[in-house]
């Protein structure tokens, strides 16, 4: 089954996956030369179909191999994606900055990222406190693992649901995950979500304030400063950055020196709502790391 959807004008395909890290993260999985984005998906219904997705002339062309209601392939896929976000006011503040002018003439803005907030809060707390190389390994586990696999090829899985990680124990979800300290976190949420505490695709509601959405986030286990500012992103709140280590390399580089968690907070400062959009598309004196 081939879908067309159609994209915004200020919508750029090779930007949005080269945003961040996510696109090596299972079950997405990027192919350089064709420009090819996969993804294995789950809709539901027990089975799990494999999407193609490439970028073309204001549109995504999506291939879906495999039982994928068209209309929630289009739904997830628009997630993704965020092709339902309004950038025109950034794209609009970066004008009038030299040192960002270069982000509305690229088309940049847009951040790849999961169909769910429980995937991308797993994935976020599989970075914390880690190198890149580990936090791959750890999201292939849980999906190697727990994941529905695509019929025909059952190496190839998808990213699991709540269910399927709060139906094994802790310690059956620990041996086979091997998050270390993360297990009992990624467990927690899921089981949460299970049994009826915990809603956070509600959390996705613009009518929640950034503060209160933040505490939020801050409220669930394993998600500390870093990741709920990171999850705050992908939720379309940017008056956080996500500090780490990578983001102190990048702004030490910049200023010619090494410089502490407060000092890389404030270079952002300035920017004030739009400082982590502004962070993730800093055009850096050196070049950022490839994911």
């Amino acid at each position: 089954m081939r879908i067309s959807i159609d994209t915004p004008d200020d919508f750029d395909f090779l930007e949005c996956v080269n945003a961040h890290g996510w696109r090596s993260l299972l079950p997405f999985c990027w192919d350089t030369e064709p420009k090819v984005l996969e993804r294995i998906e789950e809709f539901g219904d027990g089975n799990a179909a494999l999407l193609t997705i490439r970028g073309s002339n204001g549109k995504l062309d999506v291939d879906a191999h495999g039982s994928a209601p068209e209309q929630d392939v289009v739904r997830r896929v628009k997630i993704m994606f965020q092709l339902d976000l309004d950038i025109a006011r950034f794209y609009t503040y970066c004008a009038k900055q030299p040192a960002l002018c270069h982000i509305p003439q690229l088309r940049q803005g847009r951040i790849l990222r999961s169909p769910s907030l429980f995937e991308d809060a797993v994935k976020v707390i599989a970075t914390t406190n880690t190198t890149w190389s580990r936090t791959k390994g750890m999201v292939a586990r849980i999906v190697e693992s727990f994941g529905t696999p695509l019929p025909g090829d059952a190496a190839r899985r998808a990213f699991p649901r709540p269910d399927q990680i709060a139906s094994v124990t802790l310690e059956e979800f620990s041996e086979k995950a091997r998050l270390g300290y993360r297990n009992a976190s990624v467990h927690r949420i899921a089981t949460d979500i299970v049994e009826g505490r915990l809603d956070l695709e509600s959390w996705r509601d613009s009518e929640i304030t950034s503060q209160d959405l933040y505490k939020r986030l801050l409220s669930l286990p394993g998600i500390g400063p870093y990741a709920a500012s990171c999850l705050m992103i992908y939720l379309g709140r940017y008056e956080r950055v996500n500090v780490d280590s990578w983001a102190r390399m990048m702004v030490g580089k910049e200023l010619g020196r090494s410089v502490t968690d407060k000092e890389a907070h404030a270079f952002f400062e300035p920017y004030g709502e739009w400082k982590a959009l502004v962070y993730h598309f800093y055009r850096w004196r050196e070049s950022a790391p490839e994911f």
